[in-house]
């Protein structure tokens, strides 16, 4: 530790490179500008003490803590402002327990009807809609024709579109 510190002298050499360093981890330069000011002012309420060795590592350990407290509380005060009524009006894409049942019951009806394909057509099934191949990779995948896997895709989906009464 070094002698009593210069607050203005650190003030001119040090608050734009920190106000850019907090700048760049917020991206707020309100903020930044805020958090700079609260260092230099808990450095400036410490005067009476000596000066860190390093002023300049100390201030930004300092940047750094000041930020993470403020976003600490930040995070806590968003959290505990939403008020009911906006709470009342948010979606949840999940749906209720009624929707969340029949999507399982249209599930269990899909299975069912692709467990009622022919393999080779469920197999193009499953590798084009829910493994996202392209027609052309299914064919090479399973050694058959571009076409012949549209054919048997065609199937399945009109076959299932009568099975479960709407799109698959």
């Amino acid at each position: 530790m070094s002698s009593k510190p210069d607050v203005a002298q650190l003030y001119a050499e040090y608050s734009a490179r920190l106000r850019r360093y907090l700048f760049l981890k917020t991206g707020e330069p309100d903020l930044s500008a805020d958090l700079a000011q609260e260092c230099f002012a808990r450095l400036l309420a410490r005067s009476d003490q000596p000066s860190p060795e390093n002023v300049q590592s100390y201030l930004y350990a300092m940047a750094t803590h000041l930020l993470i407290d403020h976003r600490r509380n930040h995070h806590q005060a968003r959290t505990d402002a939403m008020p009911d009524s906006e709470m009342a009006s948010l979606h949840d894409p999940a749906g209720g327990p009624d929707m969340q049942a029949e999507a399982r019951r249209q599930l269990a009806r899909l299975q069912e009807g692709l467990a009622e394909l022919p393999l080779r057509t469920r197999q193009i099934f499953q590798l084009c809609r829910f493994e996202g191949m392209s027609y052309q990779d299914a064919a090479r995948h399973l050694g058959i024709s571009t076409s012949s896997v549209q054919k048997h895709l065609a199937m399945a989906l009109e076959f299932l579109r009568e099975r479960l009464g709407d799109r698959p």
